[in-house]
């Protein structure tokens, strides 16, 4: 544990009120099968963030990331969850399992890092703390894992969309309502500990208590999808994206870019503009995997026009 605390204590991105932001603000980039996007919209500082590993024991792996409370939760995440996952990958069989754990062991590490930078005297009662989408992909078997309201939404049949994962925020899902109301957790206006709006999420640390908000847990659901010959792309997204599209719009409009250029990047883009149209009020973070490209958009035929000077001449 020494070398992630020599690593991040100093580190100026652990520092509440930083001017200089740790996460990009603005960008899009891709490559032949896949494509992201990301913007801080009107939000004063950027908390959303994205990862793409080519290779993480064996499996593909893109992450969205959607901090709240600051960026320093993500900025520790980000940096540690490959190795972390790789290690858990390595020693499991079962994949679902080495995900569950790889959680449990990154949300042990982040709040060890949160405690030993946190400000003293402390300035807030509670840590930073992040939620996230994953998919991991190797040869035609999918694993999707989400802790949190970010979203995994699939395309199938050629343009259906499919949610794959359920939000875990007691305002959208009932199972996560009853469980705080079972376990004695109040929640005000949607909020768990008064000011965090999710029910699962990695950091929360209450730093008089060195423990996680009460009724927020690290344990993300995770869910197995066989790649045939029906499923076209996957798009994992921040709230920033959901809270402003319906999970069939932005499956539409990262169709139509897919169809209109063939590149994944286009369809990240078209997503995060498209959900900025209607609200740019929250950061948004976008990964588009194509599986499948569609047909493209049939070419328009053009028919050669007359001049000016055409149309005086006599009719042919």
């Amino acid at each position: 544990m020494w070398w992630l605390l020599s690593q991040f204590g100093a580190c100026p991105c652990l520092s509440r009120g930083k001017e200089a932001p740790s996460l990009p603000e603005e960008g899009s980039g891709g490559g032949t099968d896949f494509g992201w996007a990301v913007a801080k919209n009107e939000r004063r500082r950027m908390e959303d963030a994205v990862d793409i590993k080519d290779d993480v024991a064996g499996f593909r792996v893109f992450t969205v990331y959607d901090g709240h409370a600051g960026d320093e939760a993500v900025t520790v995440v980000k940096k540690i969850l490959p190795g972390i996952l790789k290690t858990h990958l390595e020693e499991e069989d079962d994949v679902a399992k080495a995900i569950c754990l790889a959680f449990r062991k990154i949300d042990e590490e982040l709040t060890q890092t949160l405690l030993a930078a946190a400000d003293t005297p402390m300035k807030v009662k509670t840590s930073s703390g992040t939620v996230a989408c994953m998919a991991l992909l190797k040869g035609k078997d999918l694993w999707v894992c989400n802790l949190g309201d970010c979203r995994a939404v699939l395309c199938t049949g050629g343009t259906k969309a499919h949610a794959v994962s359920k939000d875990h925020a007691p305002d959208k899902n009932a199972a996560e309502a009853e469980r705080l109301r079972m376990l004695g957790v109040q929640v005000k206006g949607g909020y768990v500990g008064d000011h965090v709006a999710v029910s699962r999420a990695l950091g929360n640390v209450e730093y008089d208590s060195g423990q996680k908000v009460e009724g927020i847990i690290c344990e993300p659901e995770v869910f197995k999808i066989a790649v045939d010959d029906e499923v076209d792309f996957l798009i994992l997204a921040s709230d920033g994206i959901w809270d402003p599209l319906k999970d069939q719009f932005a499956v539409t409009h990262a169709r139509k870019a897919l169809r209109t250029t063939e590149q994944p990047e286009d369809a990240a883009r078209a997503v995060l503009e498209n959900a900025a149209k209607v609200s740019a009020a929250d950061n948004a973070a976008a990964i588009v995997v194509v599986f499948k490209f569609p047909e493209p958009l049939p070419k328009r035929i053009t028919r050669p026009r007359a001049t000016l000077a055409g149309l005086d001449g006599p009719p042919p």
